[in-house]
């Protein structure tokens, strides 16, 4: 009896071994495979980025259509198929195509909200300013859907960590990658090519306030693009402030518009005083001549939680532009050309007339839409004609560089 005791014990601790081993050697293994993709595989095996023509992106009431129309131009929807920003679509396409899973997380849908991919966001993360899962959907030009992926909470402890998402097609469990989108939402203002008006070579710049009446027209005009602008009409009391031009000499340089609006959201925006509403035209070196509206919003109310020392908020502004051409047909040619001066100024001019044309079809494609842009944009045009000049000094009698008075001749004793 002792002996089969001895036995069963044995065999037990077998048994026991056994079952071990296989929970140490296999059983993560199961955990992990139990999702359908394994940590280094890719999230979409090939994704046709080439039969893409409709993407949509959705967070909470935001939604974003980037739709390919002809010759493959891209627009946004939500802004009249304004075109958008081609590399940000290039890059989210190109990172969902060579996405690797880091580590797959078995997963039910109701367990989706603690990785934010579900539509329902818990009361905590909405007051950490959690706005909910981005979903991006991918359609062919027959608007079938390709594929689509939620992109949600990120995984690591801040914005490079990494994010959590999940797929369609795989109710496995969700995933997390390396890369953390963070230049991608479902606002539309954010996917608009910000590529903006470019005005080179200005040889006048007018300024007119057509309903105010208490205006007073200004011009400013050059000999050519290397001299200082000087205020057209100038009595000869009045000198020209030169650094007055200076922010007018690189007007639009470097800016850019905060997004472009529907004629009924610039009504909702803008203030009603036609008073305020100026008219600026440009006209270039290169024959071009700019027409240029622009007029503000209301001004925003300051929040009252905000320190009462700082200024307020400055208001944007609507800006509209039109754009013509006066192209010469031919070159002004000299007298006495040579031939190879001839040929050489003719390339020159051809050369010159092209960039021209192409300033003109790029500014041309601006033209029918109302641009919200920041009063730095604006700023160098709202001058007074004031600013420009100063009433000339004359020189006090008896001061440096004043005649002196004719002196009467002394009497003969």
């Amino acid at each position: 009896m002792k002996s089969l005791t001895v036995i069963i014990l044995w065999i037990f601790a077998i048994l026991l071994g056994v079952a071990a081993y296989f929970v140490k050697f296999h059983g993560e293994e199961e955990i992990i495979t139990r999702t359908k993709l394994a940590p280094g595989e890719k999230l979409f095996e090939s994704l046709p980025i080439r039969e893409i023509y409709r993407v949509t992106l959705n967070q909470g009431e935001e939604v974003t259509h980037l739709v390919r129309g002809e010759g493959n131009a891209w627009g946004v929807k939500e802004r009249g198929d304004y075109a958008i920003n081609y590399e940000l679509l290039r890059s989210l396409l190109g990172s969902l195509n060579s996405l690797e899973v880091t580590q797959g997380y078995p997963a039910d849908s109701k367990y989706f909200s603690r990785f934010g991919l579900s539509d329902d966001i818990a009361e905590d993360d909405q007051n950490r300013g959690y706005l909910g899962a981005i979903k991006v959907s991918m359609y062919d030009q027959a608007g079938a859907k390709i594929q689509e992926i939620w992109l949600g909470k990120y995984s690591g402890s801040s914005r490079v960590g990494g994010r959590f998402v999940r797929i369609l097609g795989d109710d496995s469990g969700v995933y997390a990658v390396a890369q953390t989108f963070p230049s991608v939402t479902a606002n539309p203002k954010d996917w608009l090519g910000k590529e903006f008006l470019q005005i080179e070579e200005m040889k006048s710049i007018a300024l007119t306030a057509p309903a105010d009446p208490s205006f007073v027209n200004w011009k400013l005009s050059r000999a050519n693009s290397q001299s200082q602008f000087s205020l057209v009409g100038m009595s000869e009391n009045e000198v020209m402030q030169l650094t007055s031009t200076n922010a007018l000499r690189s007007l639009f340089a470097g800016g850019s518009f905060q997004d472009v609006l529907s004629k009924e959201r610039s009504v909702e925006l803008s203030v009603t005083d036609e008073k305020l509403k100026r008219q600026a035209m440009i006209i270039t070196f290169d024959h071009l001549t700019y027409h240029l509206d622009f007029w503000p919003h209301k001004q925003k109310p300051k929040d009252p939680n905000t320190d009462p020392r700082l200024p307020a908020l400055q208001p944007s502004y609507n800006l509209t532009i039109k754009v013509t051409e006066d192209f010469p047909q031919e070159r002004n040619k000299r007298a006495d050309e040579t031939p190879e001066e001839g040929a050489k100024l003719d390339a020159q001019f051809t050369q010159l007339q092209k960039i021209a044309r192409e300033k003109f079809h790029a500014a041309k494609a601006l033209e029918g839409r109302i641009f919200q842009v920041s009063q730095s944009v604006i700023a160098p045009l709202q001058k007074e004609r004031s600013d420009f000049v100063t009433p000339q000094q004359k020189p006090a009698a008896g001061a440096p560089g004043a005649i002196p008075p004719l002196q009467q001749p002394v009497p003969q004793g």
